[in-house]
């Protein structure tokens, strides 16, 4: 194989996975080419560096190899994100995300052990982070569960629990609260303050128009924050709530339905949603950049369900919806209007 030929393939992430687990035969290192080396140092350092910074308790090796056992990981081209979800992505980003992500695993895995009395250590803030196409989820001291979707995070206060329940949401979050009146929880998005009044609700602090609440069960109070708490709006089980980013909070009264939460199911689903959502939701469920050349498409709306497609389908869904043309370039997509097409939906 000629290094022209060489330069424009992928690299062997099995072998190298091998080799940097110390697996590897003589078969396997007379493989890894010249360039396919210097990225392996690069990850050897990166590893050594992780390891500087982590206690001697933990194994990093030994989380890599767990890694690398997982059937789906030894797949030559693509393989599922999350065992919970069929969204896919090119091997090279998941292994790039395999390595990263045992690093940062280990160190929070050590921020978060138990104490030896077996309670979870409050002292220091905890935080849960997905990347593309990846839900997850964890349970916090007090019975509280959280479900979080692609590309999202949830950071815990730390002494959560003690003096008060705090939370910080980035993209999008399902809570299932274990009420407690002299501790109430609370939510941190955006701009946002939502706290619970006995409930089961989902939060979405990238919408384009605001920081929307979905409720379920129970209720919240939603406003902006570092305002008064008699300035919170009321949203009870059914109802959907808007803080715009002109700071009112907009309450649309029994509107909710299963739609709001399919995303916990792993479905992306669109009810005549604008180019300007479509777009924050691929970013987040399939790493595509989604934009839109003309203005005309800022008129036109898509309703869909997804569940686990892939990219090209629903890219082709999207097109025939819109009455549009997508070009593709890797993983930006580029919408425009079809000449002559000029309906507004």
């Amino acid at each position: 194989m000629t290094a022209d030929n060489r330069s424009s393939q992928s690299p062997d992430w099995e072998t190298l996975a091998r080799e940097l687990a110390g697996e590897s035969d003589p078969g396997d290192s007379a493989r890894i080419e010249m360039a396919d080396r210097e990225m392996l140092r690069s990850i050897q350092d990166l590893t050594a560096k992780l390891k500087s910074d982590i206690p001697g308790d933990l194994d990093v090796e030994g989380a890599l190899a767990k890694v690398k056992s997982r059937p789906e990981f030894r797949q030559r081209d693509v393989i599922p994100l999350h065992s919970r979800t069929g969204w896919r992505v090119p091997m090279p980003a998941l292994a790039a995300a395999a390595f990263f992500a045992v690093g940062v695993a280990s160190w929070m895995a050590y921020r978060n052990r138990p104490a030896e009395n077996g309670v979870a250590d409050r002292s220091t803030p905890r935080m849960l982070g997905t990347g593309v196409g990846v839900r997850d989820s964890m349970t916090l001291i007090d019975g509280t569960r959280i479900i979080i979707g692609p590309l999202s995070s949830v950071k815990v206060a730390s002494g959560y629990g003690t003096a008060s329940r705090e939370v910080e949401v980035r993209g999008d979050a399902w809570f299932d609260v274990v009420h407690d009146d002299s501790k109430p929880f609370t939510v941190h998005a955006g701009t946002a303050t939502i706290v619970d009044i006995g409930t089961t609700f989902a939060v979405h602090s990238d919408d384009p128009a605001g920081v929307s609440v979905s409720v379920s069960r129970g209720s919240v109070s939603l406003r902006q924050m570092n305002t008064p708490v008699s300035q919170g709006v009321v949203l009870k089980a059914g109802d959907n709530g808007l803080l715009r980013n002109d700071g009112n909070v907009v309450a649309q009264r029994g509107s909710g339905s299963a739609d709001d939460f399919a995303w916990v199911q792993g479905k992306l689903v669109f009810r005549d949603a604008s180019i300007a959502e479509v777009a924050t939701s691929l970013r987040k469920w399939y790493g595509i950049e989604l934009k839109a050349e003309d203005k005309a498409l800022n008129n036109r709306h898509l309703t869909a369900t997804f569940a686990g497609e892939s990219p090209e389908r629903v890219l082709e869904t999207i097109r025939l919806a819109l009455g549009a043309e997508i070009e593709r370039r890797g993983d930006t997509a580029i919408v425009r209007v079809i000449e002559g097409n000029t309906r507004s939906r």
